[in-house]
Formats: C-alpha cells, structure tokens, sequence
C-alpha cells in the first residue's frame, strides 16, 4: 500500500513555481530519502505534506484525500528547529504528559535506544541541541505515528550519533511498519534508506533503489551532487579492477578488499 501519493501536485511561492505538476508515491513501511540542492523544495515539500501549505493538485494518505484530521491522525513531522518544543520539564516528565500513564519501562527502551537516557533527569531547556533532537525523536517515536517526516532533524550531530540514530530508525521501519520520510541535504545519509528520491526543478529528477540512483553517478555529476564517501570510493576502485560492485558500507569495503 502507498503511504502517500502526490498527483500532479502545484504549488506556487511569491509567483515562483516550486512544484510543477510534481508526482511522487511512497510506499508505507519503508525508509525513504529525499535529496536535493538548496532551494529544491524540500522543506515546501515538508510544510505541505504536514498541512501548513495549501497546493493544487491531489495527495492521498493511505488512500484517504489529505486534510487536517487526516494529517493529524498519521503524520509527525520534526523539523531541525526545536525551539517550539520549549521547556522546563525534566525528560521524564515530558515522556509522562505525551503517554499519560506510567509507562517508564518503554521510556527508557526508547531513551536507551536513541540515545538520551543519561538525560532522563534533566531539565529540557538546559539539554544541548544534539540531546533536543533526540528526545523530540523519542518522544514522537512513543507516540507509534504511522508517517514521521524529518526534516534535516540530523545536521549537527556527530557522524557516530548520527549513523546509530538511523540505523534504529530503520529498525522501528521493519518492527512497526513505520514510513520514515527523511529530507537532507546530507547524502550520507540516503546511505540507510530503501529508496532515494533527488527533487529539483519542480520535479523527481531521479529515484529507485540506493543502487539505482548511485550507479547513475553522471546524473550527480551533471546536478553537481556528491555521492556518498563509500560510493564514490568503490566507483574509483571498480574502475581498477579492485572491486566489481558498488558498496553502501565501508566497513564491508574494507573488509572484502583484505580477503
């Protein structure tokens, strides 16, 4: 089933056309990457899909035309500013108001999981950004939304913070059957996703499989986009003869080129 569907969807912004005639489908239960240069459209994308835009045009949500209580009931957006989500709370007892009951047993799974149990105590307003984002994360993922957007959510973390926070997201993917939307201008991190989507001009420029859209390394090219490390190292060594496939990992890399 489609999570979401966009059909000839326009949207227009201070008489500059973001989207024309813009269609994208996105399968429910499956980490999706959309990628694209500043000013592609991505955040418009965002604020549309979570209904803070009106457009023309059609976008159904599992089945059913996009409104409000149709937004509300299954899309969670977070954006990368988290100043909206001020407070004097500790941790826990801002997990306590969103869950209303006693359910600390599942708040410290979450919190161990991504990351902010040593936070639990704290107050939230004296957290560093990095621990804000994390617990904004875990405080919506508690709440079992069926869409969750993100919205560059991850510039300013560390790589390590970053890769671990993905790859449990990808696991909350195939546990729950979560449709994870993430927009970046990081392509390190399509590296985690089931299909890469590149907007830009009004449009889809390119999507598919990670391998589809990273062996087509003319397209990123010719829109001066980089391609992940790990891939645009194995292309290089593909091209000796070192190696004869693409690689997402580099640790596997490593250790294929030691045998």
């Amino acid at each position: 089933m489609q999570a979401i569907e966009i059909k000839n969807m326009n949207f227009e912004y201070r008489n500059t056309m973001v989207f024309d005639n813009f269609n994208l489908n996105i399968p429910e239960g499956r980490f999706i990457s959309i990628l694209g240069n500043n000013g592609s459209g991505k955040t418009t994308l965002v604020n549309i899909l979570s209904g803070a835009f009106k457009f023309k045009g059609n976008i159904l949500v599992f089945g059913i035309p996009i409104k409000k209580d149709i937004v509300k009931k299954n899309i969670v957006t977070i954006y990368d500013d988290v100043c909206e989500y001020d407070s004097f709370d500790t941790v826990m007892e801002l997990f306590l108001k969103v869950l209303k009951k006693d359910s600390k047993d599942k708040i410290l799974e979450v919190a161990l999981g991504f990351g902010f149990d040593d936070v639990l105590n704290t107050v939230f307003n004296f957290l560093p950004l990095e621990k804000k984002k994390l617990v904004i994360l875990g405080m919506k993922l508690v709440q079992s939304p069926k869409i969750l957007i993100l919205d560059n959510l991850f510039d300013g973390m560390s790589r390590g913070v970053k890769s671990k926070i993905l790859r449990n997201l990808k696991k909350e993917v195939k546990k729950n059957k979560l449709t994870v939307i993430n927009l970046s201008n990081d392509v390190e991190e399509a590296l985690y996703a089931d299909m890469v989507v590149i907007i830009g001009e009004g449009k889809v420029l390119l999507k598919g499989s990670k391998r589809k859209v990273f062996e087509n390394e003319s397209f990123f090219e010719n829109y001066e986009l980089e391609l992940p490390f790990v891939v645009n190292l194995s292309n290089k060594l593909k091209f000796y003869e070192l190696v004869d496939k693409i690689y997402f990992d580099d640790k596997k890399l490593v250790d294929d080129l030691w045998e």
